[in-house]
């Protein structure tokens, strides 16, 4: 995983990286190494995690959210693309037995009632649940829902946050706008140039209903976006 990560990190020639995602091979090459990827971080969060809990004398999370160069170095400027004005209940999709991200928005100020952590993988929701239960304080609530993402009714939520390895982000995308209020906002995680080898990729403002309307190099391989609902699109509320 080292090496694939400085392949990765070093090749961002936009010429090479054109060519290797036109190869016929790309495609099955990409299926294997995110997959592996994937395994990879949540083994590594689930190790951190667990060595946090097992500390009896830390009081907080402290800088092991350092654990990986693109894990979590960008969260506190993605979350500047907030410019500071608060949501009432927000959710991180996919937030993974390291929930850093949650205890973030928990912690910062952006949220006036309720964060909920949405993660469907039993073992890192179990963890991610400990971890909040022990080192959130004062302020919203926290919860972890085990659902899964493409299933949730957003209507609660005025704010969302994606998590760069969620599958499937197309169509989360859509069922956000089906299901969320007008005025939600999204914060989105997104691969760029070596990065789209290890993560799913989508454009989202070519998906119906969403425009970008900000956004921040977060990461040597990744981007966050602030998605908004397009004018004129209204949301299609299922029964």
């Amino acid at each position: 995983m080292g090496q694939l990560w400085e392949f990765c990190r070093t090749t961002s020639e936009p010429e090479v990286v054109r060519a290797i995602e036109t190869a016929a091979e790309y495609p099955a090459l990409r299926s294997v190494l995110s997959a592996h990827w994937s395994a990879q971080l949540s083994r590594d969060e689930t190790q951190i995690s667990r060595r946090v809990l097992a500390d009896a004398d830390r009081t907080g999370l402290g800088d092991v959210s350092m654990l990986a160069a693109e894990g979590y170095q960008g969260v506190s400027d993605e979350l500047r693309l907030l410019n500071g004005r608060p949501a009432e209940q927000a959710a991180v999709i996919g937030c993974g037995p390291y929930p850093e991200t949650l205890m973030a928005l928990q912690a910062g100020g952006l949220v006036r009632r309720s964060v909920v952590g949405i993660d469907r993988h039993e073992p890192s929701a179990v963890l991610a649940e400990a971890i909040t239960d022990r080192f959130c304080g004062t302020g919203p609530d926290v919860g972890i829902d085990r659902s899964d993402a493409a299933a949730v009714d957003y209507a609660p939520y005025d704010l969302l946050i994606v998590a760069n390895g969620l599958r499937g982000k197309a169509r989360l995308l859509d069922r956000i706008r089906r299901t969320a209020p007008l005025g939600v906002r999204v914060l989105i995680r997104l691969p760029v140039l070596m990065g789209r080898l290890l993560y799913e990729h989508v454009k989202p403002d070519l998906r119906p209903g969403w425009t970008v309307a900000a956004h921040h190099r977060t990461t040597p391989l990744s981007e966050t976006l602030l998605l908004e609902r397009s004018a004129g699109v209204p949301p299609h509320i299922e029964a």
